[in-house]
């Protein structure tokens, strides 16, 4: 057994004696030379969304090894963890390994809330997304969350909830959608000129199914009774199915 303790070249000898006595000798030469390091490279941190990474160790050809890596490098941060990975360079005697650590933190879980549908006559609501601390984004929303449905305008948008782990840097995101309903198109007729008298007039308002509101109105369905001079606002009120509502005078 030969235990190298430096560079260079050492003649062995294997000397045999047999049983006359008679000896005889072989000299080999071993060479000694210092073995290629393996460097793996620095330890790294990433985000468990983050693209394949390609780690380049030195001297190029070696192999590597470990969970979620190629042997020629290439490592899938997929899931959350700490990943030993191992790079080897050599053979025999003369191999060598280096072992870097990839640190794959976790997204961070968010939740932007439950989808909405509201009449685009709503007023502005604000928007409160778990963590708190992230930013919004989407159509009549602002980045602290405050919706507006008439900036937004009618039909169904997308409102992106994102937020950042101060302690990781990772992000994540959660959409809810917003449905917002147009008011109903309502007209409530031609103004009227009539004389003072007591005579019942009917209202026709569309879309059909509204209500009247107003002095002398007699009936909510639109039955006007002129009873003393003067002008009056007659006010026809109509609410579409989707709970909207909408007024004409």
């Amino acid at each position: 057994q030969y235990t190298p303790t430096s560079v260079g070249t050492f003649p062995v000898i294997y000397t045999v004696t047999n049983a006359n006595g008679c000896v005889r000798k072989d000299t080999l030469l071993v060479t000694v030379v210092n073995p290629t390091i393996a460097q793996a490279g620095p330890d790294s941190t990433v985000c468990a969304d983050a693209p394949s990474i390609q780690f380049a160790a030195t001297p190029a050809s070696g192999t590597w090894t470990g969970n979620g890596i190629s042997s020629t490098g290439l490592f899938d941060p997929t899931i959350s963890g700490t990943f030993p990975l191992v790079y080897t360079f050599g053979t025999g005697s003369c191999l060598t390994r280096d072992t870097l650590i990839v640190i794959v933190n976790p997204l961070p879980v968010v939740d932007a809330g439950t989808n909405f549908a509201q009449c685009i006559s709503a007023g502005n609501s604000t928007k409160v997304g778990v963590p708190v601390g992230g930013t919004w984004s989407g159509n009549g929303i602002s980045a602290t969350g405050v919706f507006n449905p008439t900036t937004a305008g009618a039909g169904t948008h997308v409102l992106t909830y994102t937020y950042t782990n101060p302690a990781t840097g990772c992000s994540n995101s959660d959409n809810i959608t917003a449905t917002i309903y147009p008011l109903p198109v309502v007209n409530a007729g031609a103004d009227l000129f009539l004389c003072n008298q007591p005579i019942p007039v009917n209202l026709t308002g569309s879309p059909a199914g509204g209500t009247w509101t107003g002095s002398g109105i007699t009936n909510p369905s639109g039955v006007f009774t002129p009873s003393i001079i003067g002008n009056f606002p007659l006010v026809y009120t109509y609410t579409n199915a989707n709970g909207c509502t909408k007024t004409d005078t």
